[in-house]
């Protein structure tokens, strides 16, 4: 993710929406039991997936790739990102280890619903704790792991764009789309199976070419807008309406079915259309700078590595909020939407927090070691 000083603060009220739609998408994922068969909370969960889940993580990638395109490869921001993604992970780690915090193995849909969280949840073992000391090498966060090799990729990346003919440019990035967002969709292939690192790579190849040429096919703003929201709101509906028939046809249960859930994943091409056409539509937006925002934004990356942390991710929902609880009631969504209003602007402030005193101190400490 790009240098936040760098940025506009249209990006930066993008990465807030964004951030904000991932809690949402993460309260129900996590939040609501697969078990859970209330009608109503398992629609809105399809629905909610479409437009909060990976169509935020593409817009995420969308922005990094715009601003490293045209920034060099530094040493110190990648020490700061993983350092970031290190200080969280050993932090909860060793809190959940010595406080016993029950938040292990609940998932099991049997003891789940045998005993519900507060009795299938047990605390966090050695194990546990060793792979909170190892979250990039153990996978324990896959947006942030993909981030860092992502950005050590980004040297030899940046000459190859710098080298490439703007029809070569074009090109790449069309055959990368229909390879890894087109082919891939297809029921039956076995060829194409691209990782959540390959969807980075598109990502840096879209935006620079954006960057770097701006097309004025994507600087139609308001049109832009209305694709993009038509897109996602389609999506969500036909995910909804497949699963209601679902019930009636059984093939629609089937895994050869899985093909016509056309959105909701990193690897689908409607997806990276609408995220795409959102990311243009901001980039058009012109909004003067805004220390608030930009302050906000500074804070997301934490907000991320918080509330997804393999500790946190069920504690907050199960335990802290009590969806269990409230999931079978008329105002859940409603609470669900308050609940991650509040996840999002606490874990914001934990993350000033450590700005102020752990990323100021260690500054220093690498300032007096020079």
């Amino acid at each position: 993710m790009a240098d936040i000083k760098e940025r506009s603060s249209n990006f930066e009220l993008l990465r807030i929406i964004a951030m904000f739609g991932i809690v949402l998408f993460h309260a129900f994922y996590f939040g609501v039991h697969p078990s859970v068969s209330y009608k109503p909370t398992v629609l809105m969960n399809a629905a909610i997936g479409n437009f909060a889940g990976d169509f935020n993580n593409w817009i995420f990638i969308l922005i990094s790739g715009y601003f490293l395109s045209c920034a060099r490869f530094k040493k110190e921001r990648l020490l700061k990102i993983w350092s970031q993604v290190f200080f969280y992970s050993v932090v909860i780690g060793l809190v959940f280890f010595i406080l016993k915090i029950a938040t292990v193995g609940f998932y099991s849909v049997d003891a789940y619903k045998a005993l519900g969280y507060e009795t299938a949840a047990k605390p966090i073992g050695k194990i546990e704790l060793i792979r909170s000391f190892l979250p990039t090498l153990m996978g324990n966060n896959w947006f942030a792991t993909c981030y860092i090799l992502f950005y050590l990729f980004t040297p030899p990346l940046y000459i190859l764009i710098d080298n490439l003919s703007r029809k070569e440019h074009l090109n790449l990035v069309l055959l990368m789309f229909v390879a890894g967002c087109c082919i891939s969709m297809l029921p039956g292939q076995n060829v194409l199976h691209a990782s959540r690192f390959y969807y980075f790579i598109l990502g840096y190849f879209a935006a620079s070419y954006i960057k770097k040429y701006d097309p004025p096919v994507l600087n139609h703003t308001g049109l832009n807008f209305i694709i993009s929201i038509t897109i996602i709101v389609f999506l969500a509906a036909w995910k909804v309406l497949l699963i209601v028939l679902s019930e009636r046809i059984p093939l629609l249960k089937s895994d050869f079915a899985r093909f016509l859930y056309l959105g909701g994943n990193i690897d689908k091409a409607p997806v990276f259309i609408a995220a795409l056409l959102c990311f243009c539509a901001f980039k058009n937006i012109n909004i003067p700078h805004n220390r608030v925002i930009n302050l906000i934004s500074s804070t997301t990356f934490g907000i991320y590595l918080l509330h997804v942390n393999g500790h946190l991710k069920y504690f907050i929902w199960h335990r802290v909020f009590r969806f269990d609880e409230h999931v079978g009631s008329p105002d859940f969504v409603f609470y669900v939407l308050l609940s991650s209003l509040a996840v999002f602007f606490a874990f914001s402030i934990t993350d000033l927090l450590r700005q102020f005193f752990v990323e100021k101190a260690v500054q220093k400490f690498f300032c007096r070691k020079k």
